[in-house]
């Protein structure tokens, strides 16, 4: 009786949690059978650079929608599982303190996703994390001392486009001259140091009396030249940690005479110098004293570094590139007139206009000036000030949005593309965009299986286009890809194995991939999606 008892006690117990519970679950519709979390992603999280297990770094998964659907935190033989996951596609992304977070089997802006479901496998998934490379290192001047608030200017040259160099980052120097860059992926690097001699004058009676103090130091490269054509570039791989030490050498400045206009008005047209790295401006110089005389007004600069420079004068407004090495005086007629452009704006296929654009003039030949322009596109109507004669590409961004320039015209002259070419005082452009509302959905396969982590390239037939309309992505684990916001127009889809070192936007190099691609065209009324009904053959670099 006393157990009968007890197990009566213990049946009340168990209906008072399962009545309301069922009440509940009769209440509620039942839940799809996709999102009964049957499935699984798992694998070894490794270090790239090594090979070793990374231990308690953070995997996550996040669904179509931006949502993180599950995370895991790796053993310590870097497993990872992330159950109980819906069918579908997700995005993982790992990172751990000194490595660089990334994306599973990440090519530069690309990563493969990985698609759950019946006849998957995603349990035994490799997927490399990169550790950071770091810079490091001392800036001191002739005597030895330390450089302190130095700009170490780190600079890096584009894989796509080898001739490229673009600012990557830098650092300031403390009072000890040390400084550090941290968190630099894999690649070839160029560094750079701006600073200013602490006892240094410029002008007044202790310059006049003590010339000794009338110095500055040139921009220097490592290895400590102050010519960037003599820099000697660093090569980095990931987990490296890399000493570069610049020794800083003191010269005479420079003193130089820019000519200063008056308007109308009485006041000044002042003149702007701009130190110039690598075809980037580092800083600018505009502030100096003013001198009358027959000629007119002039800026008299002082406190000058010898090197590069990018020189803006006049009104209208001249350019230039100057390479001082001496005290000189600056031609008024110096340099290229660098004028207005103004233009239209229209949309191709009748889509209507975004009540913002913003429009961008990349310089291409390295002329003088600086090297990009931007302006506001409004009822169609843009005006860039001043921009100086010379071989530009154009590219338009409407919110976060990048639209394709499909063609460009100078005056009457219209070309395929975005890129075109000024000539000083020419006729008003017109720049021809599409909203690019087309999304292009297949699969890379090869041998009749899906193949994931491939370069997919879908490039217009006409090479005029390439680099306003190609576009590219990843398979993701099934070999499923989507190329997105794609232009009306002729297109071959292509995909390539082990594809990613390539120079997809050169003709040359892409060439001999197109005749096994797969051919699709975008009309105007294309709609939102187009499926390729066969598969892209999936081809080796």
């Amino acid at each position: 009786m006393r157990r009968l008892v007890a197990n009566l006690w213990i049946l009340a117990c168990v209906a008072a949690v399962l009545i309301p519970a069922l009440a509940t679950a009769q209440a509620q519709p039942p839940a799809p059978a996709a999102a009964t979390g049957q499935f699984r992603i798992a694998g070894i999280l490794s270090n790239a650079a090594t090979g070793e297990p990374v231990r308690r770094a953070l995997v996550q998964a996040m669904d179509a929608t931006g949502h993180t659907a599950g995370t895991s935190t790796t053993d310590a033989d870097g497993h990872f599982l992330l159950p109980h996951l819906p069918a579908a596609k997700y995005q993982l992304t790992a990172s751990k303190r000194g490595f660089r977070t990334a994306s599973y089997d990440e090519h530069d802006e690309f990563a493969t996703s990985i698609v759950t479901g019946p006849d998957q496998d995603t349990t035994h998934l490799d997927y490399k994390l990169m550790p950071n490379a770091v810079l490091h290192g001392v800036v001191t001047s002739d005597d030895g001392e330390p450089v302190a608030g130095a700009s170490v200017m780190l600079f890096k040259r584009s894989k796509r486009d080898g001739q490229k160099i673009e600012r990557a980052g830098g650092a300031q120097t403390d009072d000890t001259g040390e400084y550090e860059i941290g968190d630099l992926a894999s690649g070839e690097y160029m560094l750079a140091v701006s600073a200013e001699p602490w006892y240094a004058v410029h002008s007044g009676a202790a310059a006049k009396k003590n010339s000794a103090l009338d110095v500055v130091y040139p921009v220097t490269f490592f290895d400590s030249t102050t010519d960037e054509r003599a820099a000697t570039p660093i090569e980095l791989a990931g987990g490296m940690r890399q000493e570069i030490n610049i020794s800083m050498h003191a010269v005479p400045s420079l003193h130089i005479s820019i000519p200063a206009p008056e308007r109308a008005d009485g006041s000044v047209v002042v003149p702007q110098l701009q130190r110039i790295a690598f075809g980037t401006v580092i800083d600018t110089q505009s502030s100096g004293d003013f001198f009358g005389g027959a000629q007119g007004r002039t800026l008299e600069l002082g406190g000058v570094a010898p090197g590069r420079y990018e020189l803006a004068m006049g009104e209208p407004q001249r350019v230039m590139d100057v390479d001082l090495s001496a005290n000189q005086q600056i031609d008024a007629d110096a340099g290229a007139a660098a004028s207005a452009v103004k233009g239209v704006v229209r949309m191709i296929a009748g889509s209507a206009l975004p009540e913002e654009m913003t429009l961008t003039l990349n310089r291409l030949d390295g002329g003088a000036g600086q090297a990009q322009f931007a302006t506001e596109a409004r009822a169609g109507r843009f005006t860039f000030m001043p921009v100086p004669p010379g071989d530009y590409e154009v590219l338009a961004t409407a919110g976060d949005k990048a639209l394709p320039v499909v063609a460009t015209a100078v005056g009457l002259k219209q070309q395929a593309g975005n890129t075109l070419t000024l000539r000083e005082g020419g006729p008003a452009l017109t720049i021809t965009v599409s909203a690019a509302d087309t999304r292009i959905d297949g699969f890379a396969k090869k041998d009749g299986k899906g193949i994931a982590g491939v370069m997919m390239v879908l490039l217009p037939r006409d090479p005029a286009q390439w680099k306003s309309l190609t576009r590219r992505d990843q398979s993701d684990s099934d070999g499923s890809f989507a190329f997105r916001d794609v232009a009306p127009g002729a297109y071959t889809a292509v995909a390539i194995q082990d594809g990613w070192p390539l120079d997809w936007a050169s003709y040359p190099v892409m060439q001999r991939y197109l005749r096994a691609g797969t051919n699709v065209t975008v009309s105007g009324n294309s709609g939102k999606v187009i499926k390729l009904p066969a598969p892209v053959a999936v081809q080796q670099r």
